[in-house]
């Protein structure tokens, strides 16, 4: 299956599925990947829905939640050629999507315009976010700033008309050079480090409307990573945590 514009398009959290590859790869899913399995998973109950939809349109799992041969290839594959495979299954399955951009060089505004065509409407910008949240795990899309326009705020006035324009009447600054994104720590889980290569460049802005989502996705993502347990411990977990810090 691939991702078409006849069709609902992939706009779960890259994160969301990122993370049940990884439970794949090392605990394993159930034999049916449904609602009460992905619960079981700390996906909030609000994302299920689209989870769910998403592992099916990006042939993870079958109409009837069954791992596909696709899933069980991420599953077996060796760690040093994980992203890779990982960049095949996403070429397969945006591959009309492919045909106009490029996510190794294309900018966020033009895998927007790629996605115009796609259903629904409405959710098209989570369409972009997921669709360069996968990049980035599979290590295809390198940190990079945000189109020109929306980092300087205005259009690059072209190079006849600035030498028209009348001179200023004071020096104004050049702006400053494009600042990169850190390195994310290796040493974190792949969905949350996946999720982090998604903020906004040093020096860079955006909206509340994309901070809060990306808050309410950070804390999915790490209830995911670091399940929370308020169970009181048993005896011996409890001696166990007191040997380790002596």
């Amino acid at each position: 299956m691939s991702v078409t514009t006849d069709k609902p398009a992939p706009y779960a959290p890259a994160s969301a599925i990122i993370g049940l590859i990884e439970k794949h790869r090392s605990r394993g899913l159930p034999a049916t990947v449904d609602s009460e399995a992905l619960t079981r998973s700390s996906v909030p109950e609000s994302l299920i829905p689209r989870t769910l939809q998403a592992l099916q349109t990006l042939d993870l799992i079958d109409a009837d939640g069954k791992v596909t041969p696709t899933m069980e290839g991420l599953r077996k594959a060796p760690e040093a050629e994980f992203k890779a495979r990982m960049a095949e299954w996403l070429n397969t399955a945006y591959h009309d999507a492919l045909q106009f951009i490029d996510p190794a060089v294309d900018d966020e505004t033009s895998i927007r315009d790629a996605f115009r065509s796609y259903v629904p409407t409405g959710q098209q910008s989570r369409m972009v976010t997921t669709f360069v949240g996968l990049y980035s795990a599979a290590g295809v899309r390198a940190d990079r700033p945000r189109a020109a326009v929306r980092a300087s705020g205005r259009e690059r006035t072209p190079a006849k008309t600035r030498a028209q324009s009348k001179p200023a009447k004071r020096n104004t600054p050049p702006p400053p050079p494009p600042q990169h994104k850190p390195q994310i720590d290796n040493g974190l889980p792949p969905a949350l480090a996946g999720l982090l290569t998604s903020l906004p460049s040093a020096g860079q802005s955006w909206t509340s409307a994309e901070r809060d989502r990306f808050v309410v996705t950070f804390g999915a993502v790490l209830d995911f990573c670091f399940p929370v347990d308020d169970r009181p411990k048993s005896k011996v977990e409890q001696e166990n945590d007191d040997g380790d810090d002596e």
